[in-house]
């Protein structure tokens, strides 16, 4: 399977981007519509006023055709995005995130572009967490000294794993020769 020349199952940066998608968001209906098909499923039938769990990808075509919006998740707001960043500074071990918490967060800060309000803070504090969260990995990886065949990841988001992915391939192929 190819897109745009490129072999998904070679490119991690595909498959990624593909199971970012397949993630549940919270979205209102709209408009009450009955239930249609798509290729593999059927969507609906829903109505006017109801919160419902669907896929990502769902949702974003739903809301493009003014069936339904997008609920903000309650861990992008402004006061819970504030206490986690006080807990990632004061503890040695990485807080639990969403795993695509950066994805779905420029997901939403670029639906949110679109009505004329940035959420400058939100960006700024999802921005802060990502750098603080980074610098426990490399100051974690740094401190491995001995022979090791793995390493386990506990709550380490897409991004920060991508971001540090190469550099710890390369760190664990000269632990091993020496």
């Amino acid at each position: 399977m190819t897109y745009n020349n490129k072999s998904f199952y070679n490119d991690l940066s595909l498959q990624r981007n593909f199971l970012f998608y397949e993630n549940l968001t919270t979205v209102l209906i709209l408009k009450s519509f009955r239930k249609f098909n798509l290729l593999t499923l059927q969507i609906g039938p829903f109505k006017k006023g109801e919160k419902i769990k669907i896929k990502i990808w769902i949702a974003i075509i739903l809301e493009d055709s003014n069936l339904c919006k997008i609920q903000n998740p309650n861990w992008l707001k402004t006061e819970w995005l504030e206490k986690k960043i006080l807990l990632e500074k004061k503890t040695p071990l990485l807080q639990n995130l969403p795993y695509f918490y950066r994805e779905l967060s420029f997901l939403s800060f670029q639906k949110k572009k679109n009505s004329n309000f940035l959420f400058i803070k939100e960006i700024s504090l999802i921005e802060e967490i990502f750098s603080i969260r980074s610098l426990k990995l490399w100051n974690g990886i740094q401190i491995i000294k001995n022979k090791i065949n793995a390493l386990k990841f506990d709550k380490i988001g897409a991004m920060e794993f991508l971001n540090i992915k190469k550099t710890i391939q390369f760190f664990l192929y000269f632990l091993c020769l020496f």
